[in-house]
């Protein structure tokens, strides 16, 4: 018993005590440190209660110092329990020379120390009261410390040295690329390389298109060329598709066999032989595929984050955004909210886990009222365009100049059809189109018929 730990809470008494008195002593740190930190990330009590004080003040842009805290916290009801002797102690102990900044940064640290206790205490009850299933346990877990992960971690000021030191290091890296024209992910479409020299980390590329046009398909050969050739990990949410059927056209666009063949078995031996040779080569990629029954956004973060740590993300690919929902509590969000909430989120995941993330989207009925010369797609025609189009690094736009009634009879053809892409917006670089043969039966865009 004598070697058993004691326990104790994470804090730092020097550190709140050396930032107050730096408050109290030059009204003029208030500006910085009284929005970077909170009442909450005091562990001591009248500290606590002193920087309460003291933001209040701060909040209204009131002078701060001696007198006027003690007034504040005698409308709080506080200065009792704490007393002037205090506040002139903490003035009195501050020494001569003292970095204040470092100890906030102490402070902080300390505060997310105890979150982080406490936040595992309580999965320990979860656990140890056996009340709460296994999958539940793990998500809420994983939520919960990356909620608090999330909400401390700081960008600090970069000196411009250091930031073109980095950018020379990049293009260093990307001279090695030379020829290929590549410093991305290869998308496996030369034309959409020039344009955005593969798709970057931490970019949300949106691809949107009319229904029946190829969006799937797109993404499909987007995923198969990034695991086949370039051995790279997809992960892969069909919201809109069973991993049945995303499977057999997986096997179709691979093996270039008409998609209704492989649905009915009506195959010949040869076709059949290609279809095997297409499954051997899938098998051995690394694409994992997840058929979204709940469409989650948060089980999307969950599951990519999980695949990151392992080492087993290169790119996330969603199809499509408007299918995906928020967490519970979150249902009585306009759409234009929802979706708004839903693309920054996929934003802010490409940024964190440092991986591109193509988002399928559906175009809005507008661009169906225009006239055929008029059907060309644009930013507007996005459905909830005005968050997609802010958050979104690239929006690439599928279209074909056909009626309606083509489209109804091209469907299932073999008939190659040319397919208009446009880089409609491209932060990092030009804007422009180029055309694609698409062969709907095997669900294969080609650069050439």
């Amino acid at each position: 018993m004598e070697n058993q730990k004691i326990k104790k809470i994470p804090y730092s008494a020097e550190a709140e005590n050396f930032v107050l008195g730096s408050l109290l002593i030059d009204n003029r740190l208030a500006l910085e440190y009284c929005s970077r930190l909170d009442a909450q990330d005091f562990y001591v009590q009248e500290n606590k209660k002193i920087f309460t004080a003291i933001q209040n003040l701060y909040l209204i842009h009131a002078k701060i110092d001696y007198l006027s805290v003690i007034e504040e916290l005698k409308r709080l009801n506080d200065f009792d329990r704490i007393g002037k002797n205090y506040l002139i102690d903490l003035m009195d102990i501050l020494p001569s020379h003292v970095v204040a900044e470092s100890y906030v940064d102490v402070i902080l640290q300390k505060s997310l120390e105890r979150e982080l206790y406490f936040a595992v205490s309580d999965i320990s009850d979860d656990i140890l009261a056996g009340q709460t299933e296994f999958e539940a346990l793990l998500e809420n877990t994983e939520k919960t410390v990356f909620q608090i992960v999330n909400k401390r971690r700081t960008t600090p000021f970069m000196k411009i040295d250091e930031a073109t030191e980095k950018v020379m290091h990049i293009i260093e890296e990307n001279k090695k690329t030379e020829g290929k024209g590549v410093i991305g992910l290869d998308t496996g479409f030369k034309k959409l390389n020039e344009y955005t020299l593969g798709f970057q980390k931490g970019e949300l590329i949106i691809l949107a298109a009319r229904p029946g046009i190829g969006k799937s398909a797109f993404a499909l050969n987007v995923a198969v060329n990034a695991c086949l050739e370039l051995k790279a990990h997809v992960a892969f949410f069909s919201l809109e598709m069973s991993v049945d059927q995303l499977v057999m056209r997986l096997l179709s666009s691979k093996a270039n066999v008409p998609l209704q063949k492989i649905r009915s078995g009506n195959m010949t031996p040869t076709e059949m032989t290609k279809v095997l040779a297409a499954k051997a080569k899938l098998d051995d990629s690394n694409l994992y595929i997840d058929e979204g029954i709940s469409g989650n956004l948060e089980d999307v973060k969950v599951k990519c984050r999980k695949l990151r740590r392992e080492g087993k993300l290169d790119i996330i690919i969603i199809d499509y955004l408007q299918l995906l929902s928020l967490a519970a509590g979150q249902d009585k969000l306009s759409t234009y909210e929802r979706v708004t909430k839903l693309s920054r989120g996929l934003k802010m995941l490409a940024r964190e886990l440092n991986v591109p993330v193509l988002a399928l989207s559906q175009l809005s009925r507008a661009i169906e009222k225009r006239s055929e010369d008029e059907q060309t797609p644009m930013l507007s025609d996005l459905r909830e365009s005005g968050s997609i189009e802010q958050d979104a690094d690239i929006v690439i736009f599928l279209h074909r100049r056909t009626t309606k009634k083509e489209e109804t009879e091209q469907k299932t053809s073999n008939r190659s059809r040319k397919t208009e892409v446009f880089i409609s917006k491209n932060r990092q670089g030009e804007v422009g189109s180029f055309e694609l043969i698409f062969r709907g039966d095997c669900s294969v865009f080609n650069e050439t018929e």
